[in-house]
């Protein structure tokens, strides 16, 4: 697995292929720590209350995105990264998604999710820039490479009815 970029990234060469890939999530997730204040967002499965707190912090603006079954609330900032926090009819945040030239601050975006995906065994890798985490009721699914990261993170009891995974972009 690829390590996530980060802005001391330039003054580190790059680590041989072979150390990329036993990097392992925990080191992954860690280096998103990094960037923290370059997204922002409620935690999955959290309530929507974080949401104007975030944005204020790292002035991020907000659209309000209404659908049948659930709110989603999608944060802009001005380094051009999106984040997506989809909400239930019943103010849980029950999925996140992420795109921009940084990967946001996973801690705060999966909240007590963090851990457990970082201890998760069920992994899947489909190249060194790709991870998916099938955890209990978690999905995790992160992909990219320098300047262009995407992912989505839900709790499958969470998804409203109705809703399904193809939902979340």
């Amino acid at each position: 697995m690829k390590p996530l970029e980060s802005s001391f990234a330039a003054a580190t060469p790059p680590a041989p292929r072979s150390a990329r890939r036993r990097g392992g999530l925990a080191a992954a997730l860690s280096l998103g720590l990094a960037l923290a204040g370059t997204a922002a967002q409620a935690t999955l499965g959290g309530a929507t209350a974080t949401v104007e707190t975030d944005r204020l912090q790292v002035g991020a603006r907000v659209a309000r995105i209404a659908h049948l079954a659930f709110t989603v609330h999608e944060l802009s900032t001005a380094d051009g990264g999106t984040v997506r926090e989809y909400v239930s009819p019943a103010g849980v945040v029950f999925a996140v998604s992420w795109h921009g030239p940084a990967k946001p601050d996973l801690r705060q975006l999966l909240g007590s999710h963090f851990d457990t995906l970082g201890r998760s065994q069920n992994r899947q890798r489909g190249s060194h820039s790709q991870l998916a985490i099938h955890e209990g009721n978690i999905v995790f699914e992160s992909q990219g490479r320098m300047r262009s990261f995407h992912g989505r993170a839900y709790l499958n009891d969470a998804l409203p009815a109705g809703v399904t995974s193809n939902d979340i972009e």
